[in-house]
């Protein structure tokens, strides 16, 4: 998996560790507060402070449990991510198909949108020659980086900005490879008690040849890479743009950290 371990999110940043540390503090002086409360009743009935004690623990505890299960939401999609990531070096692309919802979509750059597991599979199985599995000779490298994960207040559903940075080639075939950037603007879903990815969206920035790099875009070199070999998509692409040395920037799904704007 290639992430770089960093927690976004509009609940907050942290540990999961920290906050089950929280969790048990919080338990402790909520037992305390009840024990208070108790001695408090048998020595001639509980105080109405010590009951307002018990119901701002309450209160705390309840709030440090859903923030304990955001970070552990951040965590597992971050896990789910760079797990697409491993798995596309390696054309395994069953277990890239195991990892969306029943009714997910992809969309690399140009290639139109893809539906369903069924659509899904039809695309990455083009990509190979029909082949899964790692080819001998071919690098197909997706570092999956850069991650801001937002999850839903319902803890049902998800979006997260990636970035990807790609290395492609073909050993003896007279190139020194490609290398490629772009962002995803993805969506994601829990379900049965486990996150899938609902929708990947990849906005490609460049695909170009190792020698010369970015100096020397062509647009085709994004079209090779991404579009299906001999399958249709689902749908049209959902938007337009022009890749480096244009300027296009990804919607962002969520406001600035510091200006809510």
């Amino acid at each position: 998996m290639r992430s770089r371990k960093r927690v976004h999110a509009t609940v907050g940043t942290g540990a999961a560790s920290a906050g089950l540390a929280v969790l048990t503090v919080l338990g402790l002086a909520h037992s305390g507060a009840v024990a208070q409360a108790v001695g408090g009743e048998r020595a001639g009935g509980a105080t109405q402070d010590s009951a307002a004690r018990v119901a701002a623990l309450r209160t705390r505890l309840a709030s440090a449990q859903t923030r304990v299960g955001r970070i552990d939401d951040i965590n597992e999609i971050e896990n789910l991510q760079g797990s697409y990531g491993y798995y596309t070096d390696k054309m395994l692309w069953d277990e890239i198909i195991d990892l969306f919802a029943d009714d997910g979509t992809l969309e690399i750059g140009p290639s139109g949108v893809y539906v369903g597991k069924e659509g899904i599979r039809r695309y990455l199985y083009s990509l190979s020659g029909g082949k899964q599995g790692p080819l001998e000779g071919v690098l197909n490298d997706h570092f999956q980086l850069q991650p801001i994960v937002t999850v839903a207040s319902d803890g049902l559903s998800a979006k997260a900005r990636w970035r990807l940075f790609l290395m492609t080639g073909v050993s003896g075939s007279g190139s020194g490879g490609n290398w490629g950037e772009g962002t995803y603007e993805n969506e994601y879903v829990k379900q049965d008690g486990r996150w899938k990815i609902s929708k990947l969206h990849w906005y490609a920035t460049f695909v170009v040849p190792y020698e010369g790099g970015w100096l020397n875009t062509n647009k085709q070199a994004i079209a090779d890479y991404a579009m299906g070999k001999g399958v249709q998509p689902d749908r049209p692409p959902s938007e337009t743009y022009e890749p480096y040395p244009g300027v296009y920037v990804p919607p962002f799904h969520y406001k600035n950290p510091v200006s809510g704007q």
